[in-house]
């Protein structure tokens, strides 16, 4: 793989977040030469051999409103894309996006089967020029069965954590991450990853999810709560992790979803408070974007209006069937934060908020 040119920029698109996939973005030629990633949602998993830049992920969409079910990714810097092997790339400007899809046999062992594609991704990573993973998607079916006697998640969990330590990932480097399970076959895996580390931000009202007791697994869950990073023309971005009802470490109000949906709302909440009591600039973030994985779709007009008074008219929100970690949750609920650069013409403002580059980044870990 050879990455060794950087994008040029092509606009004032400023945070690297989905935007609306009605907007239009395209050249006179039909190209969207900005484009970082388009992830829809359907049956099946699905890649695109003519065009890495999209792929499809087997967690169906659950119609809301006008949400869309799919995902546009994109920044203010052309783009390039290829394969390296099964491995599909997209690089522009300061981000990397990569996915693998790996069929998985009748019979296979999934711990093995994980350990195996992170260690391909983690290489694949570190040998480009964006060698700091910030965030994490993984879908796999049947995520709450039993196979060999363990839980396919904590094989999952074990086969991940495995891949870590051998790449000597230390915990403070963890990524912010999702693991959903779907009907979909396969073993689905895609990333965000950076030219520079982000900031990892835990939750005082949860456990770190990778400190959590061998109740759980073998081997405990590889991520972080969230993930602060820089992103495009100097704004901050929040990637937020799968957020369920967990306090501790213990599932509250199992089988409730409303009662979990609200104490979901209380952790998400909590993930801002922490990041935004980093920097009075950060004071605005607000949750730009969700993603709610619920296992019962014909129940998402009762949490669309609690999350609606929650987020805001202004919030983007995306409604997924999938299932849960834990056998007794409903939902699930991952975010985006992000807050722009601060106005240049506006003296007070640059002052209250100064440009990222001038913060030690150390200074908040």
């Amino acid at each position: 793989m050879k990455m060794d040119r950087d994008g040029r920029g092509l606009g004032n698109r400023a945070q690297l977040l989905p935007s609306d996939p009605r907007e239009p973005t395209e050249d006179a030629e039909g190209a969207d030469p900005g484009l970082l990633a388009e992830i829809r949602h359907g049956p099946r998993h699905v890649r695109d051999p003519a065009d890495p830049r999209r792929i499809v992920i087997g967690t169906p969409p659950i119609p809301m409103g006008r949400a869309s079910g799919h995902e546009v990714w994109r920044l203010p810097h052309a783009t390039e894309a290829g394969w390296a092997d099964d491995i599909g790339y997209v690089f522009g400007g300061d981000f990397l996006f990569a996915h693998l899809l790996v069929p998985e046999p009748v019979g296979a062992d999934l711990a093995r089967l994980t350990h195996q594609a992170y260690a391909r991704l983690l290489t694949f990573v570190r040998g480009s020029r964006y060698p700091h993973p910030l965030r994490v998607w993984n879908y796999l079916s049947r995520i709450n069965a039993y196979e060999r006697g363990v839980e396919r998640y904590q094989a999952f969990c074990r086969g991940r954590a495995t891949a870590l330590t051998e790449g000597a990932v230390p915990e403070s480097r963890f990524p912010a991450a999702t693991a959903i399970g779907c009907d979909a076959p396969g073993l689905s895996i895609h990333l965000l990853a950076g030219r520079q580390p982000g900031t990892p931000i835990e939750n005082p009202r949860q456990l770190s999810a990778y400190a959590y007791p061998l109740t759980y697994g073998r081997r405990s869950p590889s991520f972080v709560r969230a993930m602060l990073y820089d992103g495009p023309q100097h704004s901050r971005e929040l990637a937020i992790s799968g957020t369920a009802s967990i306090v501790g470490h213990v599932t509250m109000h199992p089988g409730q979803l409303q009662r979990q949906l609200r104490e979901t709302i209380r952790n998400l909440d909590s993930v801002m408070r922490g990041a935004r009591a980093l920097s009075p600039r950060l004071s605005r973030l607000h949750p730009v974007w969700l993603k709610v994985y619920l296992r019962d779709p014909d129940r998402v007009r009762e949490v669309d209006a609690v999350l609606r008074a929650w987020a805001g008219e202004d919030s983007s929100l995306l409604y997924l069937r999938g299932s849960i970690c834990r056998r007794d949750l409903e939902i699930e609920i991952e975010g985006h934060g992000a807050v722009s650069r601060p106005d240049r013409d506006d003296p007070a403002r640059a002052e209250r908020d100064p440009p990222v580059g001038q913060q030690d980044p150390s200074a908040t870990k």
